[in-house]
């Protein structure tokens, strides 16, 4: 289930509401008339783009390419589908369950290669998950027949995608890495918790759609209480400790690029997470786009170095301590927030790859600064999240949409996919507080026989 409001309030939904109105007319109409020059008389491959329901970079991406003339195909899914209902999304493909490769390697593979015939030839390819990203690796043999893709090795992707293979890479490459431990098992980490120094963050080794929580835990036995709950099982928790890193929501950096055949950095972007959700460790909800050299060099010259090729989404958080930047994530694929970057003539990263695989020009200008980006539904949930905690008022919550940029589900040219993302936070909203009373119901028995006894 998505992120729901715990109790939202008339003013949560007027502050909702007013957005629409905050992100001007002109700056999105503005941005429909695009810069980047491409051959009119030459045909456009499609593009099949991998992921589940609620995954945004979908329908910003069928957004990027749509207003260029490419044709963006989704995979069907069950029920609400906010990208799907997008009105640059080309058509929907058949494949895995409910946008996820779940099930039969070898029929989903199949499934694709169908699709990619009925497509046309030389259908671009592009992963909006790990699990994909990991999927297409594996399979690339399968499915380069009918597909163009970038073709990292499956070694490495699968190792990218997992919190300790990245601490592997990274700390034999050299690049600075929080520390972390892994638990062998629930057993395991009743050993090892008193041994550790908090707080500490706790996130699963590898992160899936349905498995993606994570806590920074101050004790013991908070971290005990978090390993019972979230364990897949006891025998192999999915669940790892890594070193707390001091700071703000502000220290948290991001660099997202493309990289060629040759591992080559064409297009290459930095900037930094405002708000987050959940509330200071969860995706961005309001970021800012803000050049880092010293980061771009130290990013790609490690992506470069380790041979990986395709669009990246990586975090990065800068320890005061030491005065370097410590890598949190590199995810093997777009990012959700990758229209939070651009450069001067428009460039982002799916246009990128788009350009280079399709063999058209293409031409990265310097990054533009201080462009502001909003995922409308999380931002709105992280506001709750940050006033409960005393960080933030309606007030100042409203006066940080002035000025957005691009809004991640909000377009004056294509609006279905923001009202479907606020009627999914409503519909999470009732069934979040509808479950808690239900708890709280079957909870309080249990409760006066304690009392009574």
């Amino acid at each position: 289930m998505g992120p729901y409001l715990d109790c939202p309030s008339p003013i949560d939904l007027l502050a909702a509401v007013a957005y629409v109105g905050r992100v001007g007319p002109s700056a999105q109409v503005a941005r429909v008339r695009e810069n980047l020059r491409l051959d009119r008389n030459r045909a456009r491959p499609p593009v099949l783009f991998l992921a589940p329901p609620r995954w945004h970079g979908a329908h910003c991406t069928m957004r990027s390419l749509g207003r260029l003339g490419v044709r963006v195909y989704a995979l069907e899914h069950r029920g609400a589908s906010p990208s799907n209902g997008s009105r640059f999304c080309a058509g929907t493909v058949r494949a895995g369950d409910n946008g996820r490769p779940i099930g039969d390697a070898a029929q989903i593979v199949d499934d694709l290669v169908r699709a990619g015939r009925r497509l046309g030839g030389a259908t671009i390819l592009i992963a909006g998950t790990d699990e994909w990203a990991v999927f297409v690796a594996e399979h690339a043999q399968g499915l380069a027949g009918e597909f163009r893709f970038p073709q990292p090795p499956a070694e490495l992707v699968t190792r990218l995608a997992s919190k300790v293979g990245l601490f592997e890479i990274a700390s034999g490459y050299g690049f600075p890495t929080p520390r972390l431990v892994v638990p062998r098992s629930l057993d395991h980490v009743g050993e090892i918790a008193a041994t550790l120094t908090y707080p500490v963050m706790v996130k699963p080794v590898v992160s899936r759609p349905d498995v993606d929580a994570k806590a920074a835990v101050s004790t013991p036995a908070e971290l005990l209480s978090y390993a019972h709950v979230h364990a897949e099982s006891p025998d192999d928790p999915n669940l790892l400790f890594q070193e707390y890193i001091p700071g703000t929501d502000a220290d948290v950096w991001m660099f997202t690029g493309y990289f060629d055949a040759e591992s080559r950095c064409l297009a290459s972007f930095t900037g930094r997470k405002l708000r987050q959700c959940p509330a200071h460790m969860g995706h961005t909800s309001l970021g800012v786009a803000e050049p880092n050299p010293e980061l771009v060099q130290q990013a790609s010259a490690f992506l470069t170095g380790i041979g990986y090729r395709g669009i990246v989404d990586s975090g990065y958080r800068f320890d005061a301590r030491d005065g370097t930047y410590k890598i949190l994530d590199v995810n093997p694929r777009v990012g959700g927030n990758f229209r939070q970057f651009v450069s001067a003539n428009d460039l982002d990263v799916v246009r990128a790859l788009y350009l280079d695989l399709s063999g058209m020009p293409m031409q990265a200008t310097d990054q533009v600064d201080g462009r502001r980006w909003l995922k409308e539904d999380s931002d709105l949930v992280a506001m709750v999240q940050y006033r409960r905690l005393g960080e933030l008022d309606v007030k100042t919550w409203l006066k940080s949409l002035r000025h957005i940029d691009e809004g991640a589900t909000f377009a004056i040219d294509d609006p279905m996919p923001f009202f479907s993302s606020m009627a999914l936070v409503l519909t999470d909203t009732v069934a979040g507080r509808w479950h808690r009373r239900r708890r709280s119901a079957r909870a309080a028995p249990a409760a006066a026989a304690r009392w009574a006894a």
